[in-house]
Parts: structure tokens; C-alpha cells; sequence
């Protein structure tokens, strides 16, 4: 009897051995089965939901990831293959959520709420870079506001407009540079990186208005990143390559203590920036208090003070209540962070489409050397046709390719009412060439936004609410609300005036001394980083004018 029921256990030992192992198989692949149902359920009902998410995360993959790969463009699948007439779908981005393809929508959300879901990665990653208390990270709130009123403060237009002959001073630095290159070619025609040359004037420029400082990216020999220059470019990168999906789970690169060559060059990097900011906050904070001495000092004797010098740092200063170098160094970090990738894809892609078309390069020539050669006041605004192509560059090429928002409340959207909590994603790279928003949206026509006007022999900024196609254009004149490359609302870019008059600048100066050419056989590389799609590198023929005018 003994040795039966030895026997018996024997035989049944194993099988209870593995009874947990196959009862955890179950409910895992019970639950994800559970997750794969959940993502094809719209949360919006008569609002299609986009199929062939992974069964965990969605499409975050794909609005995370490269925008085209080949023919395949992932951002019309998600967003406007699906889409319904009013131009919404849902998709899954490990959370549900819904799209909108209409401006007039768009608005509305992005009126309706600042609260931004976070992406706790890379919040993380630029809260190590950027410091606690980044103005891009809160999303909302009494600090967040705090800064953000601070930055407006020091970005006015009268600010701007006083900042204009340094923005002119560093694009003639950079012309210079770009002239003695060519001079040193026997044709006159060098090839050079402008996705380098972009960054290069956007950071020199920042440095001056904003910091008082010369990081010397322009020599009469060419063009180079100085030793900071290369620092903070480093940064730049370093948080979307800890930020991207194939990095999640290697230590190496998320675990800062490791003692890794490459944690040992963040280190080293991001402390040469900070250095520099607190050497020039010290001397800004100097400079401020001796001059506030000497205002009062005057003020007593009835006389005038003399002026602070007149850079960003310096009305931040001013106007802060909290001046702690901590909180300074983070400030100013965020504002060069914020701005430097984002003027200098701008200025890449608008010189790469205009050498696609040559006769309006010529135009911005023209007008270039009529408004920078004049003797009075030089007005950027006058450079209209200039800003009218960095304009429909921006619309076709928008610096960041989406945007979103979390609801506070319950809103209607023609007939659907979209929940409060639910995220809504903004496709900036879809919804600015949607025919719901622009005439011929796909086209790239810079006077949807000026004519030229005989009478007053130069160009007009158009008003479509005055006029349509009256005076021969080849389209309607484009709605400003629906232009939202600087996104709407009270989260809308708080430089965008400051990143026109650069781009303005700097493309004027380059129309007026050189044409530039690409060679369309060579294929575009681009590359993804965290919301911005643009170039690798993108080296573009510089042709120095025959005409050239000193």
C-alpha cells in the first residue's frame, strides 16, 4: 500500500510543482488580452479609435518615434487616416486620448487648459539637466505663473525692439565669417552644415541678449563652437538620448552615479555651463546693485541714474523676488534650452525650402538690401516678405511636431463631448497643412501672408478678413488664428517674438549676401528628439553674390 502511494505522489508531485507557474501564465495572458480589447475602445463614442497599437504602450512608440520612415509616414496614420469629418480619432498612448486636426479645435483646448500630461522619463531626465523647478516642467500652477511672468517681463516688444541692433551686430558677425569662406573658394561657393550654422548664430545671439556673453562661435576664419558652445550643445542632446524608448532599461544610461565615461563627461559638461551662469549672474547681480546705488544716490541729488546694462538676465533680476543663484541658473538654463534648438530648426528648414526656389530668394535679396541699408532706424517688421516665408517655412516644418493637454473640464467639440482627465494631442505637423486651415495646404506660398503693393512700392501683410483673392494671389489670405507653430492659449511660446526677429535677421542677412542651393539626389537625414523632427545635418551650397554688397 506504501509504495502506491509513494507512487501516486510521485506522479503527482511535478504537476503541483508547475500548477502556480501555469496558473501565472494564465492571468497574464488573460490580462493582456484584457489591455489589447481596452485599446481598440474609443473612449469617445462616433469617434474611431486608430488600430494596430501594441497591446501595453499603445502608439506611443509611433508618436514618439521617426515621423516617416521611407513612404510610410506614421503621424497620417495616426492622425488623419482615422480621422472623421470634424477631424477627430482616438489612439492609445499607454493612456486613451483623442486628436484634432481643426485649428478652431485646437484653440479651444488650448485655451480651455495649460495642465500638460507629463512624460515621467523625460521629466526626470530634464529635471537633472534643467534643475527642480524648470518653467517647462511645471505644468501649471502659482510658481509656474510666478516665472512665466518674469520671462513675459523680459521679453516685451518694447524689450525685443531694443535688442534688435544685437541681434543685427551677431548676424553681420555671422555673414563675416560665411564671406571669408567663400572668398577663400576660387568660385565662391562653399558647402557647409546649416543645421550647425543655425545653432551657432541662434546660441551667440541668445548669449548676448541674454546673458551678456560672447561664446565666440564667429571668427573672421569661419565658424566653430567655442569650448562652452560645445557643453551646452552636449546637454541639448544628452536629455532626449536618456528620454528615448531604447534606453528605458539600460542602467548605464539611467543611473547617473554609475561611474561611466559618459556620466563622467555630463558631469563635466553641465558644470562648465553652470560655471558660466555663475560667473554671469555674479556679475550681473554686481553690476545691478551698483547701479541701483547710483540711482539712488542721483535720485537724492535730483539728478538722473544711469541705465543697468539691458540684457534678459538683467530684467529678470530686476523684477524677481527670489534671486537666489540657484533658481537664477535654472531659470536662465531653461529659457537657452527652450529657445536654441527651436529658432535653429527654423532657420534650417527655411533655408532648406527656399533652395527649392530661387526667385523668391531674390525677393528676400531685394527687400534685405532696401531695408538693412536704410540710414534711419532699421524696423525688423518692415522685412514683411522675409517673415511671410519663415512664416509658411514654420507652417510646413513647424519646430515642434505635437503638442498636449489634459481637460479640466468637460467640453463639446462639434456635437462630441470630450471628457475632462482625457489628453488631447495637437499634431501640429498635420493640423498646419490641413485643408480645414489653410488654402492649398501643402503648398509652400508666402503670400497667402503679404502682396505687393504698387501704390506704396513695397509688401503688405494681407487680412483675410478684408480680402480674399482681389488682387491676383494664388490664394486666399491666410487666418493668423489658425497659425499655431507657437501653440495658443496661456502655455503659448513666451519668445516667440524674440525667435521671429532672430529668424528674420538672420535669413535677411544671408538673402542679401549669398543664394544657396542643395543638391535634391542627396537624401534629407532626419532625426527625432523628444517633440522636434528635423535635419541630422544638412549641408547646404552657399553661393556668394557676384553683386555683393559690402
Amino acid at each position: 500500500m506504501l509504495p502506491l502511494l509513494a507512487d501516486t505522489v510521485e506522479f503527482f508531485f511535478p504537476t503541483v510543482r508547475v500548477l502556480p507557474l501555469v496558473l501565472l501564465v494564465t492571468i497574464l495572458l488573460w490580462f493582456r488580452s484584457k489591455l489589447a480589447r481596452q485599446k481598440l475602445i474609443s473612449p469617445i463614442p462616433g469617434v474611431e479609435m486608430v488600430p494596430g497599437g501594441h497591446w501595453f504602450y499603445g502608439h506611443i512608440k509611433h508618436v514618439m518615434g521617426p515621423i516617416k520612415v521611407g513612404d510610410k509616414d506614421y503621424f497620417d496614420q495616426l492622425f488623419v487616416d482615422y480621422a472623421n469629418e470634424q477631424g477627430l480619432c482616438c489612439a492609445h498612448y499607454i493612456e486613451p486620448a483623442i486628436s484634432v486636426l481643426s485649428a478652431k479645435h485646437a484653440r479651444t483646448i488650448l485655451r480651455q487648459t495649460s495642465r500638460r500630461g507629463a512624460v515621467k522619463m523625460i521629466q526626470r531626465h530634464s529635471k537633472q539637466t534643467l534643475g527642480q523647478q524648470s518653467l517647462i516642467l511645471q505644468s501649471g500652477g502659482s510658481d509656474w505663473k510666478r516665472q512665466r511672468g518674469l520671462v513675459q517681463y523680459a521679453l516685451t516688444a518694447d524689450a525685443i525692439t531694443e535688442h534688435n541692433p544685437i541681434i543685427i551686430e551677431v548676424a553681420n558677425a555671422m555673414v563675416t565669417a560665411l564671406t571669408n569662406v567663400c572668398k577663400a573658394e576660387s568660385n565662391g561657393v562653399i558647402e557647409l552644415d546649416v543645421v550647425h550654422i543655425a545653432q551657432c548664430f541662434t546660441l551667440e545671439a541668445f548669449g548676448k541678449l541674454a546673458l551678456g556673453h560672447d561664446f565666440h562661435c564667429f571668427s573672421d576664419s569661419g565658424i566653430m563652437r567655442s569650448r562652452e558652445a560645445e557643453a551646452f550643445a552636449f546637454l541639448v542632446n544628452d536629455i532626449p538620448k536618456r528620454s528615448c524608448p531604447s534606453a528605458v532599461f539600460n542602467p548605464l544610461l539611467q543611473m547617473y552615479f554609475l561611474p561611466t565615461a559618459y556620466n563622467r563627461r555630463y558631469k563635466m559638461e553641465r558644470g562648465i555651463v553652470e560655471s558660466l551662469l555663475s560667473s554671469v549672474i555674479k556679475q550681473s547681480k554686481d553690476e545691478f546693485a551698483a547701479s541701483s546705488k547710483r540711482d539712488s544716490s542721483k535720485s537724492s541729488k535730483g539728478g538722473p541714474g544711469k541705465k543697468t546694462r539691458d540684457n534678459l538676465l538683467t530684467h529678470i533680476i530686476r523684477a524677481s523676488t527670489d534671486n537666489s543663484d540657484d533658481n537664477l541658473i535654472d531659470m536662465m538654463k531653461t529659457i537657452l534650452f527652450a529657445g536654441y534648438e527651436t529658432t535653429a530648426i527654423t532657420i534650417t528648414f527655411v533655408l532648406y525650402n527656399l533652395t527649392k526656389y530661387p526667385e523668391m530668394q531674390e525677393l528676400c535679396c531685394e527687400e534685405a538690401r532696401r531695408i538693412l541699408q536704410r540710414d534711419d532706424s532699421i524696423t525688423i517688421s518692415d522685412l514683411r516678405y522675409t517673415r511671410a516665408v519663415i512664416l509658411e517655412s514654420m507652417r510646413l516644418n513647424p519646430t515642434v511636431v505635437w503638442t498636449s493637454r489634459n481637460l479640466t473640464k468637460t467640453i463639446n467639440l462639434d456635437g462630441f463631448e470630450i471628457p475632462k482627465g482625457l489628453r488631447v494631442v495637437i499634431p501640429l505637423t498635420k493640423l498646419l497643412v490641413d485643408e480645414r486651415n489653410f488654402e492649398r495646404a501643402k503648398d509652400f506660398i508666402p503670400t497667402r501672408w503679404v502682396r505687393w503693393n504698387e501704390e506704396k512700392n513695397e509688401w503688405v501683410e494681407r487680412d483675410h478678413r478684408k480680402e480674399s483673392t482681389d488682387h491676383g494671389e494664388a490664394v486666399s489670405a491666410a487666418d493668423y488664428a489658425n497659425f499655431l507653430a507657437f501653440s495658443d492659449g496661456a502655455r503659448d511660446c513666451v519668445g516667440k517674438r524674440l525667435a521671429m526677429n532672430e529668424s528674420t535677421v538672420a535669413l535677411a542677412s544671408l538673402m542679401k549676401h549669398f543664394r544657396v542651393s542643395y543638391d535634391e539626389s542627396k537624401p534629407v537625414e532626419m532625426k527625432r528628439r523628444l517633440t522636434s523632427w528635423f535635419p541630422h545635418e544638412l549641408h547646404i551650397k552657399f553661393h556668394l553674390r557676384n553683386d555683393n554688397a559690402e
